[in-house]
């Protein structure tokens, strides 16, 4: 069972300091390796093992900056979703018009897309990875729910 703690970055010229409450500081070139050099900062002062050890990592920049930084990812993240129901209604739309016997020609006019663009529309659908299929699965949970 791992335990979790967090540290806190401060930039101090070309390093990040990384202080853990009630643990000690240390520091850092990046914040990439910041979970690293803290986490070896826990497994030392603690004498556990890292393995057994979770870091977050809390970077001090100015007031509300973060703020905009997690308003910025559920942005790209409603986005991908969107995007993907904005495909799949595309899908649908080219085979219903080509179940019209429409060409991909004509299709492609009506959706205003080039005719390679139809072809990919109507290929087999791909499957769903990452994080829109993340998504697509909390939504259907949040509806069986609510």
């Amino acid at each position: 069972m791992s335990t979790t703690y967090t540290a806190t970055a401060a930039r101090e010229g070309r390093w990040w300091v990384l202080t853990v409450d009630g643990i000690g500081v240390t520091q850092s070139r990046t914040l990439k390796d910041a979970p690293d050099a803290a986490r070896g900062l826990i497994s030392a002062m603690l004498d556990v093992d890292p393995d057994e050890i979770e870091v977050n990592v809390i970077p001090q920049v100015s007031n509300g900056i973060l703020d905009r930084v997690d308003g910025t990812r559920k942005a790209v993240v409603a986005l991908q979703a969107m995007q993907h129901e904005v495909a799949t209604e595309s899908r649908a739309v080219a085979r219903d018009l080509e179940r019209e016997g429409l060409t991909g020609a004509d299709i492609a006019y009506i959706l205003e897309v080039s005719p390679q663009r139809v072809s990919q529309l109507l290929a087999p659908t791909p499957p769903v990875t990452g994080e829109v299929a993340r998504l697509k699965n909390a939504r259907r949970k949040q509806t069986v729910t609510h």
